[in-house]
C-alpha cells in the first residue's frame, strides 16, 4: 500500500479484517492499525513488525485472530501480545524469538498470560523440549501447531499425557499422536 492508502485505511473504523498478502506493514504503520476500534482479524504475511510494533497492535483490544508468520520481534513483543484479551488464534514467526534455540521456556511461561487463546502456531521457533514443558502449563488450547520447534518425541509424550485433547501440527503434518 501506498502511504495515501495506508492513511485510507486508517480512517476505515468499520474494518473488522485485514489480510495483506503483499505489502509492508512495519512498526510505524502499526499505530494506524491499532487505532481501527473494530478490527478483529489481521493477517500481515510479508511484515517485519518488530517488538514496538506488536506493542502498538496490543493496544488494538478487539484482535481475535493474528497472523505474523514473518516478523522480527523479541519474546518483549510476544509478551505485549499477551493484552489482548479476545486473542484467540496467533500464528506468529520471528527468529528472534528464541535466537539460538534459547529461551524455549521462558517463552513457553508466557503463555499463561494469554487470557483467551485456543490455538497456537509458533513457525521456525526452536523452543525444544524446556520450551514445550513451560507451554504444557497452558490449559486453553485447541490447536497447537510449531514448525521447525526442535522438540523431542519423549518431550511430545509427556505433553500428551497432560493434554491428550489437544490437535498437534509439527512440521506441517499431524502428530501420530494427535486425537483429530
Amino acid at each position: 500500500l501506498a502511504d495515501d492508502e495506508w492513511e485510507i485505511l486508517a480512517g476505515l473504523e468499520g474494518l473488522v479484517t485485514l489480510d495483506l498478502q503483499e505489502g509492508i506493514a512495519d512498526d510505524a504503520r502499526a499505530v494506524l492499525l491499532s487505532r481501527l476500534p473494530k478490527l478483529e482479524r489481521l493477517v500481515l504475511r510479508e511484515s517485519p513488525l518488530g517488538d514496538e510494533g506488536l506493542v502498538q497492535l496490543a493496544a488494538c483490544h478487539t484482535l481475535r485472530d493474528l497472523n505474523l508468520p514473518r516478523c522480527r520481534c523479541t519474546r518483549a513483543g510476544f509478551e505485549a501480545l499477551a493484552e489482548l484479551p479476545r486473542l484467540k488464534s496467533l500464528r506468529i514467526g520471528s527468529p528472534g524469538l528464541c535466537p539460538e534455540g534459547k529461551g524455549g521456556a521462558e517463552l513457553g511461561a508466557v503463555l499463561l498470560r494469554f487470557p483467551a487463546l485456543k490455538s497456537l502456531h509458533l513457525i521456525d521457533v526452536p523452543l525444544g523440549d524446556e520450551g514445550l514443558e513451560a507451554l504444557a502449563r497452558y490449559d486453553g488450547l485447541w490447536n497447537l501447531y510449531l514448525d521447525g520447534a526442535e522438540v523431542s518425541d519423549a518431550a511430545w509424550e509427556r505433553y500428551f499425557t497432560l493434554h491428550p485433547e489437544v490437535h498437534v501440527h509439527v512440521d506441517q503434518a499431524h502428530h501420530d499422536r494427535d486425537p483429530n
